[in-house]
């Protein structure tokens, strides 16, 4: 992938943001981190206790429960929707262009809450949740990924 010098890569899952500048040439991109957002992951059982809700049907005697709420997957969706806020302040100082690389469910969540402006400015968008990773095999990869 073509990545121009100065380019902007913004990495989101659901716990933390970071925001790297490509200071290598186009096709063999070297990324510096620039920015770093974490957000505590907390179990379920510390976020909410409750049971599941119960339902009673008047014609039978069958009772059914709820779907448990995943507070965890909240969670994570805020931040996700805080990270896209933020996405959207670095494209608007930003002239060279942005490359997003998210977890699928992350980047949906992005993409809902990006302005039309933003999204133009995008290079490229990744679906990949790229883990406990550092720069250096994000930029292999980018210099793998074909747009």
């Amino acid at each position: 992938m073509l990545l121009r010098k100065e380019s902007l890569v913004v990495a989101v899952d659901g716990t933390r943001m970071l925001v790297f500048k490509n200071i290598g040439e186009a096709f063999d991109p070297e990324l510096k981190l620039v920015e770093e957002h974490h957000h505590p992951s907390h179990k379920t059982s510390e976020l909410g206790t409750d049971r599941p809700g119960r339902t009673f049907q008047s014609k039978s005697p069958r009772r059914g429960t709820h779907e448990p709420t995943d507070f965890q997957q909240q969670e994570e969706d805020q931040f996700v929707i805080t990270a896209a806020r933020k996405i959207e302040q670095i494209g608007s100082e930003n002239e060279a262009g942005l490359v997003l690389v998210a977890a699928p469910r992350a980047l949906g969540l992005i993409r809902k809450n990006l302005s039309p402006a933003t999204s133009a400015q995008l290079l490229a968008e990744i679906p990949k949740d790229f883990g406990a990773d550092d720069a250096e095999p994000l930029a292999r990869m980018l210099a793998k990924h074909q747009v």
